[in-house]
């Protein structure tokens, strides 16, 4: 064999040999990113599902000035009241936010919330 030959041999096996490293990597890569997609798209799908089927029980109290204390009211006050973030809950621990007279309660089980206004 001439060492010619050898060399070039020698280094067509090694780009050949690179090559399939190189592929073998790359379908992981995608296969492994495909997974990770795959599961995000799963996990946000259970969430919405969650937050969809929360069972939230929402109690709003206003302040009496006559009475000096709380009194449980139907509804959310139009005006005249402030939201006490301080004094307002939920009993799992879920987040209040208010704004705009809207109260939007993010919870993904069943849920008793408490909101006071003064």
């Amino acid at each position: 064999m001439k060492k010619d030959g050898f060399i070039s041999t020698a280094l067509i096996y090694t780009f050949f040999i690179l090559f399939l490293i190189l592929m073998v990597f790359l379908l992981n890569n995608y296969s492994s990113t495909r997974f990770l997609v795959d599961r995000y798209r799963y996990d946000i799908e259970e969430e919405l599902y969650e937050l969809s089927k929360a069972d939230i029980n929402m109690y709003v109290f206003a302040w009496n000035a006559t009475d000096k204390e709380y009194k449980y009211i139907s509804d959310i006050p139009a005006s005249g009241y402030s939201y006490e973030e301080s004094k307002s809950y939920c009993q799992n621990k879920s987040n209040i936010e208010y704004s705009n007279g809207e109260i939007i309660i993010s919870a993904k089980q069943k849920e008793f919330c408490y909101i006071y206004f003064r």
